[in-house]
């Protein structure tokens, strides 16, 4: 049975998705941020289950910025036909999960071939705080005077980086300086490399917006603000780091301090919205 989620049902909800938790932290982020109810913040999710007699099997999310998300081993076709069919006039902008899984439901999806700006396939990493070595770099949540530089770097952040693309520079900045999610590396008083925390669930976070310019990659930036970051944060509580990697010089870089392969992750966008008709 496949129904929508009430308030009732977020436990389960979160003890399902914990047991899959490197691939569910943008469901867990939005659910624990914006409940069940929130039709305005682009990040308030509709949750639909699928149960059987033991449960919550599987669950199913749809932003309200477009962007779909989903938990569901064992997903076959005529299942993800079902979804399709919820998503009937819905305006889709991507969607980002296990690889199999997404794959399996943007095959049952009204999308032609064509449309997709990217449909990539990342390797996943997860880490456990407990074996990360300690940092003494020198980091710092972004202030106003950072604004410009912040601006550039995303501009350049984002030609790499397809759901950061789907964002201006200039909205990525005033949530980097506002958000306080975003830690910045300096060396000798200057600014080199840049990281944030995009999703977070109880002591959990997966990480991203990692960046450092390219006169001065090659030299462990992203491995040292990475570092530091997570050492802030396992002081506060967390003890479990996730996140994928985009280019085979970011894999490396983040099993150079601990993280390990974890799975595959699907980042599928779309060039425009799309409205969704009936199911393929």
């Amino acid at each position: 049975m496949i129904r929508k989620a009430e308030d009732k049902d977020i436990p389960a909800i979160v003890a399902f998705l914990e047991r899959h938790i490197a691939t569910s932290m943008f469901l867990l982020g939005n659910l624990e941020a914006h409940g069940l109810e929130n039709r305005t913040h682009p990040c308030g999710t509709a949750f639909f289950l699928r149960e059987t007699g033991d449960g919550i099997t599987g669950v199913f999310g749809a932003s309200n910025g477009g962007l779909l998300m989903c938990q569901l081993p064992g997903i076959g076709h005529t299942e993800a036909q079902t979804y399709a069919h919820l998503l009937k006039g819905y305006t889709l902008r991507g969607m980002t999960g296990a690889a199999d899984q997404v794959a399996t439901i943007l095959g049952a999806l009204s999308v032609p071939p064509e449309a997709w700006k990217s449909n990539t396939v990342q390797p996943l990493y997860a880490l456990s705080l407990e074996s990360l070595s300690d940092s003494d770099a020198v980091i710092r949540a972004p202030e106003e005077a950072d604004r410009a530089m912040l601006q550039d770097w995303f501009t350049a952040y984002s030609e790499d980086n397809p759901i950061a693309a789907s964002t201006t520079p200039e909205a990525l900045a005033e949530a980097a300086i506002t958000g306080g999610r975003v830690r910045l590396l300096f060396d000798d008083g200057a600014p080199v490399a840049m990281t944030a925390i995009n999703a977070r669930s109880d002591s959990a976070v997966q990480v991203g917006g990692v960046f450092v310019p390219r006169d001065l990659r090659g030299q462990g930036l992203a491995g040292r603000v990475v570092t530091a970051h997570l050492t802030e944060l396992r002081e506060a509580g967390i003890t479990r780091a996730i996140l994928f990697a985009a280019t085979p010089d970011a894999a490396r870089a983040y099993e150079k301090i601990g993280f390990a392969r974890a799975g595959d992750y699907r980042v599928a966008l779309l060039a425009e919205a799309h409205m969704l008709g009936d199911p393929a």
